[in-house]
């Protein structure tokens, strides 16, 4: 019996300090939205940014990936402040493109993504169509073998931040 007290002691300490990755997101706009087929990926977003770039390509959009947008953004005169405002957004309509998609994310002390935000703006009224946030699990100290079971990859994190883009989108 007190073997098995003792096990139980040690599977809710476990469990207890065990979190999965967590995902926060803005409500979904009462406005009317317009459909978003194409999207383009603000530079500066490195690897998370091309892994959701692929994820959401995978769902059936149309991504514009953030060296394409980049070259656009030179052709139509715009840094990369002035194509989050209304004019700029405006231009990339013009384009073709129904949002701009701004991913940001930061690495872990194991090579894994730490955190990420992820904010699509339409370019035809300026609107946040979409936000996220995402943080990856941890259990017990950092590096253990329970941690290491417990936090996601690149491709697990692209995967769970472009599934709520989605959600909130169509």
């Amino acid at each position: 019996m007190k073997k098995y007290f003792i096990l139980v002691l040690i599977s809710a300490a476990l469990i207890g300090g065990c979190a999965s990755s967590k995902m926060s997101s803005l409500p979904v706009a009462s406005q009317t939205k317009h459909t978003v087929k194409v999207i383009a990926f603000a530079p500066g977003g490195g690897l998370l940014a091309d892994a959701v770039g692929v994820e959401l390509s995978n769902r059936g959009f149309t991504v514009i990936d953030s060296s394409t947008t980049s070259s656009m953004m030179i052709r139509l005169n715009l840094n990369e402040i002035e194509v989050t405002r209304p004019e700029g957004l405006a231009k990339l309509r013009d384009q073709g493109i129904d949002a701009l998609l701004v991913v940001r994310g930061g690495g872990g002390y194991d090579q894994q993504p730490q955190s990420a935000s992820a904010r699509m703006n339409s370019t035809h009224n300026g609107q946040v169509l979409a936000g996220v946030t995402w943080q990856n699990g941890f259990a017990g100290a950092a590096g253990s073998p329970v941690d290491r079971v417990m936090r996601k990859g690149l491709t697990e994190a692209a995967s769970e931040i472009a599934t709520a883009l989605t959600e909130r989108v169509k």
